[in-house]
């Protein structure tokens, strides 16, 4: 034994112990650093999926579903057959509704020519249309359908239900579904115009109309005592010329009265003068410019 170590023994004092150097901590590193990071992370995972299932869980609950809907500016379809159109259902969630496909589907059907999808929450939607109104009807594969001022075809004539004028003249055929179908016959929108510009003027006039000629670019009213003859160019100011010429004419006779608005501004009406008791050998087809 070594002297000194045993005189440090020997008065009382504890020899030093030879101790391994202390590893130094990294500043700011948690204790167990790796393993809190991993507690954390869980924690956080879920947390997130408990709030995500708590969301879906409201969402998808019976106030957030379809359960009520009003639809605005129907006329000729009723509220059940524009909620068929869109390809809603009742008990639909509000929340992963598609508006613009349903809007689409009611531009489908050939009635509808506008149409808005609106969400009102909780648990309604609000659907508003404008519906395209049947302007004649037309001969198509044997069979008459209602067709729009812009052509386009709206489904078969139902009889005894609808009082329009017929488009008359060429024999029209469509493969297929007929009801949709868009026509683009220069004649047959021609003729559509003319009717539509009178109804706009007054509906019981345009009532009166019995057939279109849309070959000849006639009217026939009156079960043919009174005929317009229209030519391109037709539009609603001419309709109200035509109206008051026709409402201070007409009623003087019962003979057969022809209309002719192909020249300008101007009304020649023919047939008139003889109705009113022309001399013998006057030509009843000459009649005055009013």
């Amino acid at each position: 034994m070594r002297k000194g170590r045993h005189d440090k023994a020997k008065a009382g004092v504890r020899p030093e112990r030879t101790r391994a150097p202390k590893r130094e901590r990294l500043s700011g590193a948690p204790r167990g650093g790796r393993r809190s990071t991993l507690k954390v992370a869980a924690m956080c995972a879920f947390g997130a999926a408990a709030i995500a299932l708590l969301v879906y869980a409201a969402l998808t609950s019976g106030p957030w579903r379809l359960h009520a809907y009003t639809v605005k500016g129907a006329s000729y379809l009723t509220s059940a057959e524009v909620l068929a159109a869109s390809g809603l259902e009742e008990d639909d969630n509000l929340f992963t509704l598609d508006a613009a496909v349903a809007r689409e589907r009611l531009l489908a059907n050939p009635r509808i020519v506008t149409a808005k999808v609106e969400r009102r929450l909780p648990g309604e939607i609000v659907i508003t249309i404008t519906e395209r109104r049947a302007a004649a009807a037309i001969l198509v594969n044997g069979e008459f359908y209602t067709i729009a001022a812009d052509g386009v075809v709206l489904g078969p004539l139902a009889a005894g239900y609808e009082d329009l004028p017929v488009l008359v003249g060429p024999s029209y055929t469509a493969r297929g579904v007929v009801t949709g179908k868009r026509f683009g016959r220069p004649e047959v929108l021609e003729a559509l115009a003319v009717l539509t510009a009178i109804g706009n003027v007054d509906p019981v006039w345009l009532a009166a109309a019995d057939y279109v000629d849309v070959n000849a670019r006639t009217i026939v009213l009156a079960r043919g005592n009174r005929r317009v003859r229209y030519g391109a160019g037709f539009d609603e100011r001419t309709a109200h010329r035509l109206w008051r010429v026709y409402a201070e004419t007409a009623p003087q006779t019962n003979h057969e009265l022809i209309y002719d608005v192909r020249y300008g501004n101007d009304v020649v009406v023919t047939g008139l003068a003889a109705a009113a008791g022309s001399p013998p050998g006057g030509d009843p087809q000459h009649g005055g410019t009013i």
